[in-house]
């Protein structure tokens, strides 16, 4: 990429330079205000901390030899200040223990004098892109334990504006169709809390995780004897649902004989409970759901053509998440904080190079799979700083990598170009026991590119 282009797609902040020479301060601040950036200098930290009280900057640009402060205490009194603000090391100490040093201390980066225009705007426009993922992340509102609503893209909104509309029509029922992992349940409980009913219960229960002996029992509840083992009197999922909604999923697992049954108490027929004999007529809305072709089972003779029909007064099918672009990264930010609160993480975040290996993979396990994968990188992350390598192989190899062949020929992750850079940035850094200048000798690159290198796969404080 030339520089030009570089410059280009620079992104625009407030940058506070702390810098004591001068001439190299008169230098820096030219090329970056030609790049876009708005900038203000300060030639000791007396100075830079009263600039810092008085304003919010975007990052600072910190020499770590400054008149009245040195080394990792400049690092130290601009977090002080601005815990939030980025800050990019620009000195002249060409050491590996320092900067390992200051990147553990929280410096977004290490730069070395002389350092190349290229190299300063990229750090740059890395740093500023990570204040703004975890400024994103931090706006996430947990809320009070309700649904959330988070999209915006076409496929999601037309699904919303079906879910509304169920949710006003309070005895409305509805099927949720879709791919496993979209979030039915979700759908369920949105329409729900959604409707005038919110404040009532909300049931939900699998049917297919219900033994087939059960099934009724659990439906319609049982007196004291009524079968081997019916001990005392137990409430059915349509008692329970009384006045709100009952969410059956997989709902093409309901036996045959048991869909006569829950067909007549749609159409507001009463009901006994096994063994009873008094007649019970709960009120409740009936929302189910189904990964299969409930059609294709009324053709095969699996499910009742009238109940089918019954089930799809509304029928709304929710997108997969491949479909629903921005979508995305909204959800990954979500998992992150939260399930990042949930570990003890203050400030969960991830790298963008992470961020964007989420937006262009095809989750064929859709929402539940992005949920499953968000926790998993927490877990390997340790300190709750998502990098690329704590996600899964399939999410860092290119797209198409594998050709035709099946993922059963392959080792996992290792025909991953960057799982390759990896290991080996990890064996010189190795040989050259952390030595930046020594391993950048060795692997023909300058300083600033290793560091980049071992910052995108998190690697830095191995170094």
């Amino acid at each position: 990429m030339t520089t030009d282009k570089l410059s280009a797609k620079a992104v625009l902040g407030k940058i506070l330079l702390i810098e004591d020479e001068e001439d190299f301060a008169h230098a820096i601040g030219l090329m970056l205000r030609r790049a876009g950036y708005t900038l203000e200098w300060a030639s000791t930290m007396t100075q830079a901390a009263k600039l810092l009280d008085d304003q919010v900057w975007d990052l600072v640009l910190l020499d770590l030899t400054l008149p009245d402060a040195q080394g990792s205490e400049t690092i130290t009194s601009v977090q002080k200040h601005q815990p939030e603000c980025p800050v990019v090391v620009l000195t002249g100490h060409n050491d590996a223990e320092f900067a390992v040093q200051s990147l553990r201390l929280g410096a977004a980066n290490y730069l070395t004098k002389p350092v190349r225009r290229r190299d300063l705007l990229s750090a740059l426009e890395d740093s500023l892109e990570q204040r703004r993922i975890s400024a994103r992340v931090g706006q996430i509102n947990m809320g009070n334990g309700r649904v959330r609503v988070l999209g915006e893209s076409a496929a999601w909104r037309e699904s919303l504006e079906m879910i509304h509309a169920a949710a006003a029509a309070s005895r409305t029922t509805v099927l949720l169709t879709g791919e496993p992992g979209v979030g039915k349940e979700v759908g369920a409980r949105l329409i729900h809390e959604s409707s005038v009913e919110r404040d009532r219960p909300f049931v939900a229960v699998n049917v297919a995780c219900l033994p087939d002996t059960l099934v009724e029992s659990e439906l319609f509840g049982h007196e004291p004897g009524a079968f081997t083992g019916a001990r005392g009197t137990k409430r059915g999922l349509f008692e329970m649902a009384d006045g709100g909604t009952l969410f059956l999923d997989e709902i093409g697992e309901l036996p045959m004989p048991l869909q006569a049954k829950m067909l007549r108490v749609l159409e507001g027929h009463p009901f006994r409970r096994l063994g009873g004999e008094r007649e019970i007529s709960p009120t409740f809305r009936l929302v189910s759901a189904t990964n299969r072709s409930l059609s294709d089972l009324v053709a095969q003779g699996g499910f009742r053509a009238d109940l089918y029909h019954r089930l799809r007064v509304l029928e709304i099918k929710l997108p997969p998440l491949r479909q629903r672009g921005p979508d995305k990264e909204k959800l990954a930010l979500y998992f992150l904080a939260r399930l990042g609160a949930e570990m003890g993480y203050e400030r969960p975040t991830i790298s963008p190079d992470a961020l964007q290996a989420i937006e262009h993979y095809a989750w064929p396990g859709n929402v539940r799979e992005l949920r499953n994968v968000m926790e998993r990188a927490l877990v390997l992350s340790r300190n709750g700083f998502v990098v690329l390598k704590h996600l899964p192989s399939e999410l860092r190899e290119p797209e198409g990598a594998g050709g035709q062949s099946s993922p059963e020929d392959w080792v996992e992750g290792e025909w991953s170009l960057d799982a390759a850079i990896a290991r080996h940035l990890e064996l010189v850094m190795g040989r050259c026991e952390g030595n930046i200048s020594q391993a950048s000798q060795v692997l023909q690159i300058t300083r600033q590119t290793l560091r980049r290198r071992l910052r995108k796969y998190g690697i830095y404080e191995e170094a």
